[in-house]
């Protein structure tokens, strides 16, 4: 090949790289994080978003289409995610997030380093048989609870 092809090609290459790099991919920033746990993972499978609640002390119960939501999914091998707020009884918030991946297993992972009086730790099991129990989600069965490193 002639250097004035090897040149020629070489400037074509430098030029789609130039324009590459001016082009910006679309603003993320406001995109549900679920999108960006798909992307990282890799996966070619929706996440389908259950919803994101922050529930009070006069307001305890999950709604019910966001708890059947996240069910049908696990229990039909769809990826889903649910993200739920709760207080203690003083009023400390705790996050629960629930995933649910392809095989009906779920993961939660538990924040409660904001509970004055509680354990201030995150942690994470795994469940199966996720079912809708008095305003909660509830499992057949879960691993004993392990820590996360923060």
């Amino acid at each position: 090949m002639g250097e004035a092809v090897v040149v020629q090609r070489l400037s074509y290459l430098a030029l789609v790289m130039v324009v590459l790099s001016a082009c910006g991919g679309p603003d993320t920033s406001d995109a549900p994080d679920v999108a960006t746990a798909a992307a990282v993972e890799g996966s070619s499978t929706a996440i389908e978003d259950c919803g994101t609640f922050e529930l009070s002390q006069k307001n305890v119960d999950l709604p019910e289409d966001a708890a059947t939501c996240f069910i049908d999914a696990a229990q039909a091998g769809r990826p889903a995610r649910l993200k739920v707020t709760r207080p203690t009884t003083e009023g400390d918030p705790i996050t629960s997030v629930y995933e649910a991946g392809v095989d009906g297993g779920v993961e939660v992972v538990r924040d409660s380093r904001q509970d004055r009086f509680g354990e201030q730790n995150v942690s994470r099991r795994t469940c199966t048989g996720p079912v809708s129990r008095r305003g909660l989600i509830d499992f057949a069965q879960c691993s004993e609870p392990t820590p996360v490193e923060s």
